[in-house]
């Protein structure tokens, strides 16, 4: 006959093997984990400065930064080119990573490849070089020659059918990097 007792030891013998399971196969792939996102980081880079040597170096040098009060890292390649790894929290589902690139003239955007997003499958997700070309517009625009809104908001920026919320975070933010790039 069973008792309490014996049934709730059971249950935590259980769970702390499992616990140790889980722990062991975290800490066995860490490292695998972080080389991959390291090496992805490093990949959008390069699409967006397809010419320039990207490499690992870069992400040792980041600095600390603010963009509208909101925490950035800004990478300076020997050229003078900058990027800034930002985020904006006014997407429709949570936070949306952005990696901006900024010409050594310090006006114009070299390009715009998006991190991470929550964004809904198949229509806010979008913003993803690999599912949409929409995040490719960016490229080449500067505050002279372009208003960072959607179309929607009076700005030049087109969102995609059936989404503003989304185009609009991401526009809105990557214009407020290109002003404060300009900012001595």
């Amino acid at each position: 006959m069973k008792t309490p007792l014996t049934a709730a030891l059971r249950l935590a013998a259980y769970a702390a093997v499992t616990f140790a399971a889980v722990s062991i196969a975290w800490f066995a792939a860490k490292s695998r984990i972080e080389t991959q996102e390291r090496n992805a980081k490093i990949a959008q880079f390069r699409e967006i400065s397809p010419g320039e040597t990207i490499d690992g170096d870069l992400l040792e040098h980041g600095e600390e930064t603010a963009i509208d009060g909101e925490p950035a890292v800004r990478y300076r390649t020997a050229d003078g080119s900058s990027y800034y790894q930002t985020s904006t929290y006014k997407g429709y589902n949570g936070e949306i990573k952005l990696l901006i690139g900024i010409a050594p003239d310090h006006k114009t955007l070299l390009g715009v490849r998006v991190l991470a997003h929550k964004e809904t499958p198949g229509l806010g997700d979008k913003i993803e070089a690999r599912i949409h070309p929409w995040i490719l517009q960016f490229a080449g625009k500067t505050l002279e020659n372009t208003r960072f809104a959607v179309k929607k908001d009076g700005g030049d920026i087109d969102s995609f059918t059936g989404a503003t919320i989304t185009p609009r975070a991401v526009t809105n933010q990557i214009g407020s990097v290109l002003r404060a790039a300009q900012e001595p």
